[in-house]
């Protein structure tokens, strides 16, 4: 048997290079990325370094820098707060001197110069409320909602508007949640605006042109439409009314169902169905809708052989562009006459000739220089107008025609109940015993009692009837507000009305004012005012002016219910901070919670990589020097 020599594996110098020098490189990245650990702290530099945690501190981050925005936003509003109440406090403590003033100066002691001098000084609070509804923050206003660029409170025709907005302004405290920093000036100040609530439906005709959604519907919920069944007894067919855009649509949808010989037609504000003799027409909902209820028509038993189904009223609504001769059913109303507007120290005849739609109605009302704003109802079935001037009394009058009872603003009239009158102060009866004397120009004279009087109407009624029709006649201004007394004595002296039994009825009816040849015109004892701090603070200003006890008494009462309100607004403003505070503590808790994971994830774990570091030295010395042996073999070395 022969041995065969083992063969020597040789492994060239070119691969000993390369598998040292690849040695070498990784020992030397794998020694500079543990320095880079150690000189930044950080061990993920890249996300190569370790892409899933590297992708998990990205998301965390991402969370961080949300985080610090809502944190911002509840700080700035923190501190918008916070300075909202500090101006609420300086607000309470304005009131709060305002009342002492007023204790001040009731009582007999105190003289008509002293109440006057008071006044000027109730007067320069009223200035420094004004300032106070206009403090800035940042340069925004505190009061003025979403238009926080411009003074909120500003003053108009003798008293203060709000003009700014009860719209607040908002930021995001989480990714769900709005939360305002603002409170409503409206609100705080009493600056909502008290209004001449229309009193007569105006709801107009209903024309083939009336669309479904101007409709408040037979039920007043609106029009739902979808399918009804119609039948004649004989015939039954759906009708899908679903796509329609006005009542005449409605009316050819049923036309065209060709349900026997029943047709449907407008009429007054309701639908007809007609048939034949033999159609006992009947309509039923479908499937739980109530498409036919809303227009007035539901009637499953149906109206009976030849009877015509005649539907309830579907309710037009009021729009800007009914035609005001559409207006009460078609009836429309008084546009030669016009309205007599006053509102403090401006007044002005409103004049509607020109005037076709309900937009021009309400154009004319609103750029009548007064201030008052006019617009149509929530209900759409009227039309209101507002005053938004704190401290002026609002007046809205006939010029001689009905124009104000027609569209039911009329703000005094005979219908007015007596309680309601002089700011809600009512009228003071004697009881027992007249009220005043009324001494016509012959010099009789005649007695009135108001007992059992409730409107004024009631009161024109009594004069008239205490007069007997000799001499005096008693009804209500025609132009203007306010009760009319005329004298038809015909004798030299003057016609005057005499206050009895300490009753200050008269007074109270506005009936002491000097007559103007032979007539006393009453003045208007039942204007509208916006209440509200304002209004107050110069209502206690004048009647210190006027050394009038029981007005002083009265504002103080008004000024004591306004600071109780705006203490009642700071409390809640103070619990919007305390929410707030809490919010930022939350978001500082899982902001330090998430820094923590972070700092878990991507920071150097010190002890363990300065072992790896050392590590990484020996190997790379070691892997050196072997190199270095196995580079420095010449020929020799494999032949010795």
């Amino acid at each position: 048997m022969s041995v065969l020599p083992i063969s020597t594996a040789r492994v060239s110098n070119l691969l000993q290079m390369d598998v040292a020098t690849q040695q070498i490189n990784t020992v030397e990245q794998q020694l500079q990325d543990t320095q880079q650990q150690l000189s930044t702290g950080e061990r993920i530099n890249q996300p190569s370094d370790d892409p899933g945690s590297a992708a998990v501190v990205m998301q965390l981050q991402r969370t961080m820098t949300q985080q610090s925005t809502y944190l911002s936003n509840l700080r700035s509003a923190n501190n918008q707060l916070s300075d909202t109440d500090s101006t609420l406090g300086t607000l309470n403590d304005l009131l709060t001197q305002a009342q002492t003033i007023a204790s001040q100066n009731v009582g007999s002691e105190v003289s008509a110069s002293e109440r006057q001098a008071a006044a000027t000084i109730v007067e320069s609070l009223y200035s420094r409320a004004i300032s106070i509804g206009n403090t800035q923050y940042n340069g925004s206003y505190l009061f003025a909602g979403d238009k926080a660029k411009d003074p909120p409170f500003v003053v108009a025709n003798g008293g203060v508007q709000f003009v700014g907005s009860s719209n607040l302004l908002q930021n995001n405290a989480d990714q769900s949640t709005l939360l305002p920093f603002q409170v409503n000036g409206a609100n705080v100040f009493g600056a909502l605006s008290t209004r001449v609530t229309g009193s007569v439906d105006l709801s107009p005709s209903l024309t083939p042109a009336t669309r479904i959604s101007d409709l408040n519907g037979a039920t007043g919920k609106g029009v739902q439409l979808g399918s009804i069944q119609l039948s004649n007894g004989t015939t039954t067919k759906l009708v899908d009314l679903s796509n329609a855009d006005t009542i005449q649509d409605v009316v050819n949808s049923i036309n065209a169902a060709g349900v026997g010989g029943i047709t449907a037609s407008i009429s007054g504000n309701h639908l007809v169905l007609s048939g034949g003799a033999s159609d006992n027409i009947s309509v039923s909902e479908v499937g739980g809708g109530s498409t036919a209820a809303s227009l007035g028509i539901l009637n499953t038993a149906g109206a009976g052989a030849g009877v015509s189904l005649v539907g309830a009223s579907v309710q037009p609504k009021v729009t800007l562009l009914t035609p005001i001769s559409a207006l009460k059913n078609g009836t429309g109303i008084d546009t030669t006459h016009g309205l007599i507007i006053t509102n403090g120290a401006s007044t002005a005849t409103v004049n509607f000739t020109g005037a076709t739609t309900v937009q021009d109605l309400l154009n004319a009302i609103n750029s009548s220089g007064t201030n008052v704003q006019a617009s149509i109802n929530a209900a759409g079935n009227g039309i209101d107008i507002v005053n938004p001037v704190q401290g002026t009394q609002m007046s809205i009058a006939e010029n001689g025609g009905t124009t104000a009872a027609d569209l039911g603003v009329r703000s005094f009239n005979p219908s007015a109940p007596l309680s309601e009158l002089n700011s809600g102060k009512g009228v003071q009866i004697s009881t027992p015993g007249p009220d005043f004397q009324i001494t016509r120009s012959d010099g009789s004279t005649f007695q009135v009692s108001l007992t059992g009087a409730t409107t004024v109407q009631d009161v024109i009624n009594k004069i008239n009837a205490a007069a007997g029709g000799v001499g005096v006649t008693a009804g209500f201004a025609t132009t203007g507000n306010g009760i009319i007394l005329t004298d038809t004595a015909g004798g030299a002296g003057t016609l005057t009305v005499t206050p009895l039994n300490y009753s200050s009825a008269a007074s109270d009816l506005g009936l002491t004012s000097p007559a103007s040849g032979n007539v006393i015109t009453g003045t208007d004892v039942d204007p509208v005012e916006a209440s509200g701090i304002f209004s107050d603070l110069a209502k206690l200003r004048d009647a210190l002016n006027s050394s009038d006890q029981a007005g002083i008494t009265a504002a103080a009462q008004a000024l004591q219910s306004d600071q109780d309100h705006v203490t009642e607004i700071r409390g809640q403003n103070g619990a919007q901070l305390q929410e707030l505070q809490s919010r930022q503590d939350s978001i500082n808790t899982q902001n330090v919670a998430t820094q923590a994971l972070i700092s878990q994830l991507r920071d150097t774990d010190f002890a363990a990589t300065i072992s790896k570091f050392n590590t990484l030295q020996t190997a790379l010395q070691a892997t050196l020097q072997s190199a270095a042996k196995t580079m420095n073999m010449s020929l020799m070395d494999f032949l010795s």
